[in-house]
């Protein structure tokens, strides 16, 4: 299994000129075994799914990681370019971002620490365990064969260090850097970052680009202004120009004021479904300890059926519509499923690795394969083979999900490697016998 099947290899040829011609060549085989590897993604195990174990050497594997010549943000400029050029070529361009938690042991894993476990706490219990923390970017996408939901395809990472340590950054600092890295690379598109409350600051806000704008949630207390009144014709100043105007009211007065924010219903469409929310929009407002003196449009959101919890929500410009920052905003939620996928399908948490070098690059490894699974599956892969498996309680289910697609790739893996073996008239007895063991050992 230690080639590509020709349609991802196509698409990877482009990552070529990030590597030197030998380490491309391991980081192929490396990509292959992670992809198709039926246990847990540990170097080693990674490494036996390749074929290669028992014809070079298992260091390749660990050198890759602990030292060869190579980065992922050279890669992450390619994987935007070719998501951009092939899922999103017109439009604005989402960028969601969040953090999340990759559980490793050890006193001496790079940057490890104790950190909340979001998904193990609640609102009365918070959960700490030890691990690495990861503050990870993608571009929201919708494919035109699920136009029910977004899809998030990761695209840069970070792992945060504590305070007190050196190269030490706050998690919205790196979010800030990483979405100016993107915004860089797609000088003439408008660049949409989405975040929870976290992400929405002043760090983020500030010394923006012109092409990168923000949504996100805003405090119900938070302090909101007028902009500032413009200056008398023929007066004289004194002393230095206001940067902000009057004080209104907190989002939260807003919201219980209708006779001075007047609300309007309208009728939001998410995926297949549609919502009527009343919605409030408040435009050319400042919020100053967040965006100093740019202006910003405020949304109000309640739920006329009561069903969901009232939302009040910031976008960097005066004049998007309240439709366009609500569906937008509701595309953060992707990353979160693509946290959940990197975990149980394809073992974030697996590699056995603790020096720093080793630790940011082996990781990510669950994030770049769905990137390039959903990259894949959206051009050459719906064509090929699926996987279809015998579930009569999912009838209702859409489909394809990210399972899908990523088992098409599998199932198209072995197509080919079946196909070759009997190509070659080679007797395929040995073969199947590898291959049964391989999928029976115990992991």
């Amino acid at each position: 299994m230690d080639q590509l099947i020709p349609s991802l290899a196509a698409l990877v040829e482009g990552f070529r000129g990030c590597f030197r011609q030998e380490v491309f060549v391991t980081f192929q085989h490396l990509l292959v075994g992670w992809i198709v590897a039926p246990g847990p993604r540990t170097i080693s195990e990674v490494w036996q799914a390749t074929g290669r174990a028992g014809k070079d050497h298992w260091d390749r594997a660990y050198s890759l990681f602990a030292s060869a010549s190579w980065g992922w943000d050279d890669l992450s400029k390619v994987l935007v370019l070719l998501i951009v050029a092939r899922l999103i070529p017109t439009g604005a361009i989402w960028v969601v971002v969040d953090d999340t938690l990759c559980h490793k042991r050890g006193a001496k894993v790079a940057f490890g620490g104790f950190f909340l476990d979001a998904v193990a706490s609640t609102r009365k219990k918070k959960n700490f365990r030890f691990g690495v923390n990861w503050v990870v970017l993608g571009l929201a996408v919708h494919l035109p064969f699920r136009k029910d939901r977004s899809f998030c395809v990761p695209v840069v990472w970070r792992a945060y260090r504590k305070k007190g340590t050196p190269g030490h950054q706050t998690r919205t600092a790196l979010a800030a850097e990483m979405a100016r890295h993107v915004a860089a690379w797609l000088p003439s598109r408008e660049c949409w970052p989405v975040g929870d409350l976290a992400y929405v600051n002043g760090p983020v806000l500030g010394d923006r680009p012109p092409n990168l704008r923000v949504i996100g949630p805003l405090r119900w207390d938070a302090a909101l202004y007028e902009r500032p009144p413009a200056p008398v014709p023929g007066a004289r100043p004194r002393g230095p120009r206001r940067k902000k105007g009057a004080r209104l009211p907190t989002p939260k007065q807003m919201i219980e004021d209708p006779s001075a924010y007047p609300p309007t219903d309208v009728e939001v469409g998410f995926g297949e479904a549609t919502r009527t929310l009343r919605v409030q929009v408040i435009r050319d407002v400042l919020w100053y300890s967040g965006s100093k003196t740019e202006p910003m449009t405020v949304v109000l959101v309640r739920d006329v059926a009561g069903a969901w919890r009232d939302e009040v929500l910031v976008a960097t410009s005066p004049t998007v519509s309240a439709e366009f920052v609500i569906r937008g905003y509701c595309r953060r939620w992707s990353i979160e499923v693509v946290f959940f996928e990197s975990k149980q399908l394809l073992g974030l948490h697996d590699p056995c690795v603790r020096v720093a070098k080793s630790v940011e690059r082996a990781h990510p490894m669950a994030w770049f394969v769905p990137a390039l699974t959903i990259l894949w599956y959206a051009g050459p892969g719906r064509e090929g083979s699926q996987v279809h498996r015998d579930r009569p309680w999912y009838t209702g289910q859409n489909t394809p999900t990210f399972a899908d697609m990523l088992g098409a790739l599998r199932l198209q893996h072995w197509e080919m490697h079946f196909a070759k073996e009997a190509a070659d008239g080679r007797d395929l007895t040995g073969f199947h016998n590898a291959l049964k063991n391989w999928l029976a050992a115990v992991r």
